[in-house]
């Protein structure tokens, strides 16, 4: 069982994992932040359970994501939707890292290993119709009905 995308505290992932409900920690970075996911991966660690980031969002949470589990011993496996994303997003970020083989080599480069392209943001201002909704049709290949 995987559990943790959806966690706010650690002590969410303690308690599930003491009385042995999950087998999989599964943290989002993205909103747990990346300090306290690797803490969740210490607590999960403990109770020999194995760590999967949640990633659906963008190749920036790739890469920030390939270093938190390159960081532990128990990390399982890497989930990633990246090549189903808009062609124009690979160039939002300079040293993006790519699956290949089945395996993504993390950056090495200073920070998380990318570089944000200010210019091509430009081009794709924010609007209300740019998030995806998972469950409209569609949500399976990331893009809108």
């Amino acid at each position: 069982v995987v559990l943790g995308e959806g966690f706010n505290e650690l002590r969410q992932f303690a308690d599930l994992l003491a009385y042995r409900v999950i087998d999989i920690v599964q943290p989002e970075p993205q909103t747990l932040g990346p300090s306290r996911a690797l803490k969740a991966f210490g607590i999960a660690q403990a109770y020999d359970a194995l760590v999967a980031c949640h990633q659906a969002q963008s190749p920036f949470c790739t890469a920030m994501n390939a270093h938190l589990h390159a960081s532990v011993p128990n990390f399982l496996i890497h989930e990633n939707f990246d090549d189903s994303l808009e062609p124009w997003t690979w160039d939002l970020l300079q040293g993006t890292p790519r699956v290949e083989n089945g395996y993504i080599t993390v950056p090495d480069r200073p920070g998380w290993g990318v570089e944000f392209n200010q210019a091509e943001a430009a081009k794709h201002p924010y609007g209300e119709t740019n998030f995806l909704r998972l469950f409209e049709e569609g949500w399976e290949t990331r893009r809108p009905g």
